[in-house]
């Protein structure tokens, strides 16, 4: 359905809305225009609401744009109650369930110092998570969980029975969730302590992500929802194993990307709602912007846009591989590392602002500080410090790659893990 039919659609049934159960999103603010609204948003009686929202109020079917990129199986989302857009955290992968990369706390703004390093028998390809107590969890290629004070004295290891690529995930109250590559997702305690294991199919090499309602996303042969207990919510299986770690979208959207080169759209019963091809295979995660914009890089060095309904907003081309998951700043603009050796930084209508020169390919996501800052590692054996206008404000050489995506502590630490095994802590 295009643009202009939707606008139609939605003057001929206004009348229905007002007399019917039509409520504003939560999320609204005030308009007089679609112009003033961002990302997927339309004007719709004076107010800035997801399209696919009132289409499925309207009881209208979307068709896809159009141009056949899009398949769209069900127009409705099946959203239970309101999404609660989550504030940044530690405590997740690259900032929470939407991914922007965004941190509450401030980082260094000039050359940190080495504070601590923790050795373990592996490589770190994990990014650390912090606890609600600052606490910092990640795992090892040794088949090791480490749970690390503030100051950098071992509080546990505790040994998993597969290796741990992905980023673990911690609840508020404190339970830490993590997978391992024999298919098994770990549940302990603040002390280390098993609470339950349950298996799904296939490996896990994805960070695991955690909802505000306690449910967690995991990604292996498929897709797959567990709540807080372990117990299977749902199961989508696909044709191919998945790298990318699942994000959550406001309109009650799960998404990740696969090797075929989609990104794929289901509601949080695990039906399919949408399949977008992006022209190549997707490792890193999707990212979500406030505004419901939808951001992937491919393995053929494009980032791409999607609204909502999957259909595609802007593409911006890369010399190189992306493996990384796209960062949203502060003031909105869209920041990821390639192999060509930099970091590429657009607005939210994919033009392109600066692109920085690194000596190293990057698989590391870059994080956002409280003050718009950036901090990422490349694969020359040094972390960097960005400014928010895209120049380095920093290298410190690690000594080894840095394909671990750093965290932000609350005194500014940051936090990494490097290919030689070990946890690095600088301030």
């Amino acid at each position: 359905m295009s643009f202009s039919r939707v606008s139609a659609a939605l003057l001929l049934s206004a009348p229905l809305l007002v007399s019917g159960c039509g409520q504003a999103s939560t999320h609204s603010t005030p308009c007089l225009s679609d112009t003033e609204c961002q990302g997927a948003r339309i004007c719709h009686e004076g107010r800035c609401r997801y399209e696919a929202e009132v289409l499925a109020e309207l009881g209208l079917a979307p068709d896809g744009g159009g141009d056949g990129s899009v398949a769209i199986v069900d127009g409705e989302t099946s959203r239970e109650g309101p999404y609660v857009l989550p504030s940044p955290t530690e405590q997740g992968f690259m900032g929470g369930p939407m991914h922007t990369g965004r941190s509450p706390h401030r980082g260094p703004e000039t050359t940190p110092s080495v504070r601590f390093r923790v050795q373990t028998g592996g490589r770190i390809a994990a990014s650390p998570v912090l606890g609600p107590d600052g606490t910092v969890y990640v795992g090892s290629l040794d088949r090791t969980f480490l749970a690390v004070s503030p100051d950098g004295k071992l509080r546990f290891r505790h040994r998993a029975s597969g290796r741990i690529y992905g980023a673990a995930a911690v609840s508020e109250s404190g339970t830490i969730f993590f997978g391992a590559d024999d298919g098994f997702v770990t549940a302990l305690n603040p002390l280390g302590q098993i609470l339950w294991r349950k298996r799904v199919k296939g490996s896990i090499d994805a960070a695991l992500t955690l909802d505000h309602d306690g449910r967690l996303y995991v990604a292996a042969d498929g897709l797959f929802a567990l709540d807080e207990r372990g117990n299977e919510i749902f199961a989508y299986e696909t044709a191919s194993h998945i790298r990318s770690t699942p994000a959550l979208h406001p309109e009650g959207l799960v998404l990740f990307g696969t090797p075929e080169g989609t990104v794929v759209a289901l509601d949080l019963r695990g039906k399919l709602v949408w399949e977008t091809a992006v022209g190549s295979s997707v490792v890193g995660s999707v990212s979500v912007t406030p505004e419901g914009t939808i951001v992937v890089g491919t393995s053929l060095g494009h980032v791409v846009a999607l609204d909502a309904l999957g259909r595609e907003i802007f593409r911006v081309s890369t010399r190189g591989e992306i493996r990384a998951t796209p960062a949203v700043a502060l003031d909105g603009k869209i920041l990821v590392g390639s192999y060509d050796q930099r970091i590429h930084g657009m607005n939210e209508r994919g033009e392109v602002l600066f692109t920085t020169e690194v000596t190293g390919r990057v698989r590391s996501s870059i994080r956002i500080d409280a003050e718009g800052r950036g901090y990422f590692g490349a694969q020359d054996g040094l972390l960097y410090g960005l400014s928010p206008d895209g120049s380095i404000l920093f290298r410190v050489n690690v000594g080894a790659d840095v394909d671990s995506t750093p965290a932000i502590g609350a005194d500014g630490t940051l936090y990494v893990g490097a290919d030689d095994g070990a946890l690095h802590a600088l301030r």
